[in-house]
């Protein structure tokens, strides 16, 4: 009877151990269930280029998600709370993504269904200065960019934006959107340099993940040492100053009456050896002047060139600045596109010429080696 007691409370012993397993077993299938149920998206953070980011409130092995019909699945190596769904995902559109379901941490499948919406940015934007086709830049600089959002990799600013021709000098960053660049040495006049900041995905980012879509290139020129001025008061003088020093003087003629010549400061756009040049005078008839020679173009039809006349310093042109021929040769060769032209007033009362039914050329049509802004 000794032995069958211990028998039957060893085996009483047994069972309770059994149940106990069995129970605990169950009670942790029932956590695993209920925390696999329970798990849900916390937050989503969304980039152009590494994709969305899901926070869940409890571990996760995996993800399946669908984004334009197209369905993926994301595994992670360890179970975490934070996955990453790579995606390229388009600047400046609304995006909608589908949580198809989810893998708990206990390798349970929970079929739920998110739909997760999000409108991205637009693509990333640079403004530069100098601007588009830039006259009278300082020498010195700075030169900038800003872009309209905080940018990401600051760093790289010495790769994607560049000079040509090169510039030695460093970028400071004013501002997580500014940058500018500090010449080591004062550039040379006139001298025509295009800034070029580089796009794509690879390029300068913000930090919610815009790239530029295109490159920004902005070619400008730096400021001259020369200035070339230009008086309507009789006799009617061009006078070419460099460094403060008169190096060049002529008598010029402007527009007869019934013409005009814009007054102001301008500057040289545009250099042709020679032009034809057609139009009609003030006095209603036309011309053709097929060899209108050493034209450094202003503004619209209005440039200073040389044209044969019995004598000058008074108004006979029909608006551009006429130099003498060999005047205007010389001039051409001295000065580059880019100097500064100021045309002074006021002007005098124009009696009629009695030149003024000569041919007054002033609208360019054609040329030949051209060398302009």
């Amino acid at each position: 009877m000794k032995y069958k007691a211990v028998f039957f409370s060893s085996l009483s012993i047994l069972s309770c151990a059994v149940l106990a397993v069995v129970g605990l077993r169950a009670r942790h299938q029932w956590i695993e269930r209920v925390d696999a149920t329970h798990v849900t998206i916390a937050r989503s953070t969304w980039d152009a280029l590494d994709g969305v980011r899901l926070a869940f409130t409890g571990p996760i092995e995996s993800v399946t998600w669908s984004i334009h019909g197209r369905v993926s699945t994301t595994k992670l190596a360890n179970p975490s709370t934070t996955i990453s769904l790579r995606t390229e995902l388009p600047q400046g559109q609304r995006i909608s993504l589908q949580v198809l379901g989810i893998q708990s941490r206990y390798g349970q499948n929970v079929p739920e269904h998110w739909t997760l919406s999000h409108a991205m940015p637009a693509a990333l934007r640079a403004t530069t200065n100098p601007g588009p086709w830039q006259l009278n830049v300082p020498r010195s600089g700075p030169y900038s960019v800003t872009f309209d959002a905080p940018v990401e990799n600051p760093t790289s600013i010495g790769r994607e934006v560049t000079f040509a021709p090169t510039i030695p000098g460093k970028w400071v960053w004013e501002d997580p959107e500014t940058a500018e660049y500090f010449p080591k040495k004062r550039l040379l006049p006139t001298v025509q340099e295009a800034m070029r900041v580089g796009d794509g995905p690879n390029g300068l980012r913000s930090i919610y993940g815009q790239y530029l879509t295109s490159p920004v290139t902005r070619s400008f020129i730096t400021q001259s040492d020369e200035e070339i001025i230009v008086r309507e008061t009789l006799p009617e003088t061009l006078t070419l100053v460099k460094n403060g020093k008169v190096i060049l003087r002529s008598l010029c003629n402007t527009a007869v009456t019934g013409a005009y010549t814009p007054t102001g400061t301008f500057y040289i756009r545009s250099k042709f050896p020679h032009v034809v040049m057609k139009g009609v005078n003030p006095n209603g008839t036309h011309y053709d002047d097929p060899h209108v020679p050493w034209v450094m173009g202003l503004i619209g039809n209005v440039a200073i060139h040389g044209y044969p006349r019995a004598s000058y310093g008074f108004p006979q042109s029909n608006g551009c600045v006429e130099l003498p021929i060999a005047t205007a040769k010389r001039l051409y060769r001295m000065v580059d596109v880019g100097t500064p032209v100021t045309i002074e007033g006021p002007r005098k009362p124009r009696a009629n010429s009695r030149h003024a039914h000569a041919k007054h050329p002033s609208v360019v049509k054609s040329s030949k080696h051209p060398s302009k802004l």
